[in-house]
């Protein structure tokens, strides 16, 4: 028997085994047989963490545990149990309890562009996320989620990764000419400030990573 159906017998992965069965659907039967047989041990530990996570925002919001469809539920099987970092698969759980709750509404993108983050960059897009003042009136079309960067210019990583998640769609960037007032026997010169702010996608795309509220 490999590691993996020593972990599955076990009294640990019986803890799980009812809302594993439950987010799986119609697909639980294949999903078992998968874990048992295929998945190394490495995998199968990264999805427990996943699935432990997920249900707690689920409990935590005390929603129910509904069945996410296989388009959904099998990409994200496979994409999360190949992470290991824990900023990662906070995004990965809160994107399987979204899933559980809005399926039909839930955009199969996400999935993709989720899979295309570092770790260092799901911290920082996490990060911006939470640093926003109006996160509680969040609206799509909210100006006040823009988030200026002019500290950041600066230190190179920050800003590549900013040009990153524009190229994701989580970022707009807008530019603003402002006049600088000279100093003595100096010429008038204007300053180019840019910054970013999020996009309908971008805040979208967060909210579905945090996994759904409570209602």
């Amino acid at each position: 028997m490999t590691d993996a159906g020593e972990i599955i017998k076990s009294g640990a992965f019986d803890k799980l085994a009812d809302i594993i069965h439950k987010l799986a659907g119609p697909m639980a039967e294949e999903v078992g047989q998968m874990m048992g047989d295929r998945m190394k041990l490495y995998a199968l530990k990264n999805w427990i963490d996943v699935v432990k996570r997920g249900q707690q925002i689920l409990a935590d919001a005390h929603l129910p545990t509904n069945a996410v469809p296989p388009r959904l539920f099998l990409p994200i099987l496979q994409a999360a149990s190949i992470e290991d970092d824990e900023t990662l698969q906070g995004l990965w759980a809160g994107l399987l309890a979204s899933a559980s709750e809005e399926s039909d509404s839930l955009s199969p993108s996400f999935i993709e562009t989720l899979k295309q983050l570092t770790p260092a960059e799901a911290k920082a897009l996490n990060d911006f996320f939470e640093s926003v003042p109006t996160q509680d009136r969040i609206s799509f079309d909210d100006a006040a989620t823009s988030l200026v960067l002019r500290g950041f210019k600066g230190k190179p990583q920050l800003v590549a990764i900013c040009d990153t998640f524009e190229r994701l769609g989580f970022f707009r960037r807008q530019y603003d000419v402002r006049q600088i007032q000279p100093q003595r026997y100096e010429m008038q010169s204007n300053e180019v400030v840019w910054k970013y702010e999020f996009t309908k996608y971008g805040l979208q795309f967060m909210k579905a990573c945090k996994g759904p509220a409570r209602k």
